[in-house]
């Protein structure tokens, strides 16, 4: 099957990243996560309204659980998405040249120089994002970001019926 293929600029970049970091950050260890710092939110403000209501002393931690709780939210944000950014960067430059050909039994991905060759039941999954495609490597933490331009929405069909 010919290949297409586009030239990576840091708009493409940015958005990739984008689509990355959202997909790291809805993974279901993520989601517990979020559920986890939710919980430790509600259950830090509902101590504080308490013991304010009562009149009671609070301590420095306890005044700040919330703020504390919030900020470390932010912080998995801001982490993930330069994580996410990091990767992408390295795998596709700016400039570089990146181009995708699909096969009967693997996806062809290359750019610049480089060349891989990886068979579909590599990968566990895939998620297509506004600007990336990302496929979630099989038994790894490991997830790949690939240009959404560089596939038709019957390849996209077709990659999720190889992969699924």
């Amino acid at each position: 099957m010919p290949h297409r293929s586009v030239t990576v600029d840091e708009s493409l970049l940015r958005r990739m990243a984008r689509d990355a970091a959202v997909y790291s950050l809805t993974r279901p260890v993520a989601i517990v996560m979020w559920v986890a710092l939710a919980a430790g939110l509600v259950l830090s403000v509902f101590t504080l309204n308490a013991l304010l209501s009562r009149g009671a002393e609070v301590s420095t931690i306890v005044a700040w659980l919330p703020a504390m709780t919030v900020a470390l939210g932010a912080y998995a944000v801001i982490l993930t998405t330069s994580s996410a950014r990091r990767a992408v960067r390295t795998a596709m430059p700016v400039e570089s040249v990146v181009w995708v050909a699909l096969d009967e039994d693997r996806l062809q991905l290359g750019s610049d120089r480089r060349r891989s060759e990886i068979p579909y039941r590599t990968f566990q999954s895939l998620r297509v994002g506004r600007d990336a495609v990302i496929f979630k490597v099989r038994d790894s933490s490991v997830a790949t970001a690939i240009p959404r331009s560089l596939f038709s929405e019957e390849e996209l069909a077709m990659l999720r019926a190889r992969i699924s």
